[in-house]
């Protein structure tokens, strides 16, 4: 399989829901999930009458053909290029190294390291190898989270009833050196030339929520990378490396997965977290009806062995044709 990568920049600011904390509008993720992203693909097909492009899609998903990684922030530098960034591991590891006791100022920095360490949720791709090692140490990983952009809590006013009534809205502003980048594994160029095109034709409209208010609209900031070793970046070439390595330690999933029945011994060989996955959808175009809530496994948690995942049907009784969501897994190798 081969795999693209593709930087995205927002023009506007986003809204991405949480279902975990219920899917309110004061609350919004830093992220965009692989589920989400395969359906506003599908709903943009949908909109442009490509029916043939639609189930095109879905069969090369269906078939593993075709994956999507969730979207991670990115820092552009002038001199670095892309620093590409990836869950923390969901990982406990046995310290290989006899912990000294150490005076009192010295446990004191220790532990206030070790607490900023808990509250990483992303670590740069060409500091995993750091983090990993710090893992096995014992020590507290010297690393440290940018700054991606900046969520505000705005009050709106719906007006389409008799008497407006505010609510809010959460959103994030990311900065102009900061943004989202996604990871496509392909086995056909045609594959990948008419997603690029489909993924410039979804930054027009958006994605998240609150679109029809303008949110979620972007654009590529460079051409779409067709990845290799060498790479064009430090941190391209590394998570090349990673996503095509062979007899790993431990498999770190880049997307939301949904492991079929046969496939549940294997993940609990694993260590992972669990996120409910919810939604909207329009049988008629007009009126909305809730999608059915799914649990499924969070980006980030790790596997002996890669879980191929599946997809589940989540439309309910009122529609006439499936309603799909994306549960496969993309994955990069650790060397534990």
């Amino acid at each position: 399989m081969k795999y693209a990568l593709y930087p995205l920049q927002f023009d506007t600011p986003v809204h991405f829901g949480c279902a975990e904390n219920g899917g309110k509008l004061e609350q919004s993720s830093l992220t965009y999930r692989a589920d989400s992203l395969f359906g506003a693909l599908c709903y943009e097909l949908s909109l442009q009458g490509d029916e043939t492009g639609l189930l095109h899609l879905q069969e090369g998903v269906a078939k593993g053909k075709l994956l999507f990684s969730d979207l991670f922030p990115y820092i552009y530098d002038e001199t670095e290029g892309l620093q590409l960034y990836v869950p923390k591991p969901i990982l406990t590891i046995s310290s290989d190294e006899r912990r000294v006791t150490a005076d009192y100022d010295t446990f004191r920095q220790q532990a206030t390291q070790q607490k900023r360490q808990k509250k990483l949720s992303y670590i740069r791709v060409s500091q995993l190898a750091d983090f990993i090692q710090a893992m096995k140490s014992g020590k507290a990983f010297d690393g440290t989270e940018p700054f991606f952009g900046c969520g505000q809590l705005l009050t709106r006013v719906n007006c389409t009833e008799n008497v407006p009534r505010p609510y809010y809205v959460h959103q994030i502003q990311f900065t102009k050196e900061a943004g989202l980048y996604g990871i496509i594994g392909y086995e056909e160029d045609e594959d990948l030339d008419g997603l690029i095109t489909l993924l410039e034709s979804l930054g027009l409209s958006g994605i998240g929520g609150k679109r029809s208010s303008g949110y979620g609209k972007f654009h590529f900031r460079e051409d779409p990378i067709e990845m290799d070793e060498l790479g064009i970046y430090e941190d391209d070439g590394i998570l090349y490396r990673g996503l095509t390595l062979t007899g790993a330690s431990r498999y770190m999933c880049l997307s939301v997965l949904l492991p079929s029945p046969a496939e549940v011994a294997d993940v609990q060989k694993g260590q992972f977290a669990l996120c409910r996955r919810s939604g909207f959808l329009s049988p008629d175009g007009s009126r909305m009806q809730k999608k059915n809530d799914i649990y499924m496994i969070q980006a980030g948690s790790c596997f002996p062995q890669k879980i191929a995942g599946s997809m589940a049907d989540v439309g309910g009784q009122d529609m006439t044709h499936p309603v799909w969501r994306y549960g496969k897994g993309l994955y990069v190798g650790l060397m534990l």
